[in-house]
C-alpha cells in the first residue's frame, strides 16, 4: 500500500510541475489592505492556484492531527483502565492450590 501511495504522490507532483511550467504568465490579484484600500499585485498563475490548495492541505492536516491526538489520548486512558482492572482481578482471584508431590524415602 505504501508503494501505491508513493507512486500516486509522484504522479501528482509531475502533474503539478507540468501545470506550473505551462502557466508561468502573471495575473493580477486584487485585495484589500488594512485600510480597506484596493491593492493590486501581479503573481504567477501557478501561485494563485496552488496557494489555496496548500492552505487547505495544511488546515486539513492540522485538524487530522488534533483528531489523532484525541484518539491516542482516549486509547491511553482505556489501556490504563484495562491495566487497573487486570490488577484488581489478579488481586481478587483466590490463590491457586499448589500440589507438592510426596517425598519418597531413598532406597538403600
Amino acid at each position: 500500500m505504501t508503494a501505491i501511495k508513493f507512486i500516486v504522490s509522484i504522479l501528482f507532483l509531475i502533474l503539478i510541475a507540468s501545470f506550473a511550467v505551462k502557466n508561468m504568465h502573471s495575473v493580477e490579484v486584487f485585495f484589500y489592505n488594512y485600510k480597506f484600500a484596493v491593492q493590486k499585485v501581479e503573481v504567477p498563475l501557478t501561485f494563485v492556484v496552488l496557494a489555496p490548495f496548500v492552505c487547505g492541505f495544511i488546515l486539513a492536516w492540522f485538524f487530522a492531527l488534533v483528531n489523532r491526538i484525541k484518539l491516542k489520548t482516549a486509547l491511553m486512558k482505556r489501556n490504563r483502565t484495562i491495566e487497573k482492572l487486570n490488577d484488581e482481578l489478579d488481586r481478587l482471584k483466590p490463590p491457586a492450590k499448589i500440589s507438592v508431590p510426596a517425598a519418597t524415602a531413598p532406597r538403600d
